[in-house]
């Protein structure tokens, strides 16, 4: 495994329409606003839990009104507030039970946790009319190693649509590119992203990122236009990778360019994901823009 690819994903602002304010991208937060933006988060968890050692998040997500469980909802996982809790997350959990539970291991530290669930269905993508979340809440959880930190979360339906500004996974264009994440025995990775350079540096902030992949490792980049671009594959939408993290490039060691044509895509590509063997650098990358 090349050494070289490494760069965390694009975040993009988001931005609320009909009676939500806009927020401003996340590479021009400074700070100061982000220091502003912690101190007024909510403590979230209600207590502790001891399960094997495990370290990690658990409880249930609930509408708040009437207060009846969500099954089929997602917990999105952010390490700050850099990115106004928008757009792909460090971590995500599967999808919550018919009881609306959910239980996600992650490191200890300090997380915001923020509860979605879409009438599609997806883990990702601009949230609609209809679909659930739980609002503009700051919630704060203190993950401690070897236990798992309580936290409920009530959600509401989304009223008002919402859109991503360009550069962001979900924003659907006519030009792009589909296909697979797999391990190197052949099976899906789901929950994981593809993601896109204009150019052959890969060891750098992605111009491009993908849907997150389903169950079958299934992704799709959306596109502005056609052109020539280059491809790799990760786990977490944050940081550089981890030693043993998933991640791969299409071509491997020599990044393989890959022609796409305006107004189509490019269908069934393969990415192959391993162990990634580089040398971890602590505090590159850890901005999501």
């Amino acid at each position: 495994m090349s050494k070289s690819g490494w760069w965390l994903l694009p975040v993009a602002a988001v931005f609320f329409l009909a009676g939500c304010a806009s927020s401003r991208p996340a590479a021009s937060v400074d700070k100061t606003t982000v220091a502003a933006q912690e101190e007024q988060a909510v403590d979230g968890v209600s207590g502790y839990e001891q399960q094997d050692g495990r370290t990690g998040l658990v409880g249930r997500v609930f509408l708040k009104d009437g207060g009846q469980p969500l099954a089929g909802a997602y917990v999105n996982i952010y390490p700050d507030t850099t990115s106004n809790l928008l757009g792909p997350s460090q971590f995500i959990s599967s999808p919550t039970d018919e009881d609306g539970y959910y239980r996600i291991d992650v490191p200890a530290g300090t997380y915001y946790i923020v509860a979605r669930k879409r009438t599609t269905g997806e883990p990702s993508g601009p949230l609609a009319p209809g679909d659930y979340y739980s609002e503009h809440r700051r919630i704060r959880a203190e993950v401690k190693s070897g236990r798992l930190a309580r936290v409920d979360l009530e959600v509401v339906p989304m009223k008002a649509p919402m859109f991503f500004k360009k550069n962001l996974a979900d924003r659907r264009t006519d030009t792009g590119i589909r296909g697979r994440l797999v391990d190197a025995s052949g099976k899906p990775v789901p929950g994981s992203f593809a993601i896109a350079y204009v150019d052959d540096n890969l060891k750098r902030l992605p111009d491009y990122a993908s849907t997150l992949s389903d169950g079958q490792g299934r992704f799709t980049i959306y596109l502005p236009k056609g052109g020539t671009y280059y491809l790799a594959g990760r786990v977490h939408a944050w940081d550089m990778p981890h030693p043993g993290e998933l991640y791969g490039k299409l071509g491997g060691d020599q990044p393989k360019p890959l022609a796409v044509k305006k107004g189509s895509f490019v269908e069934d590509v393969t990415l192959v994901l391993t162990p990634f063997t580089g040398t971890y650098k602590p505090g590159k990358s850890r901005r999501p823009y």
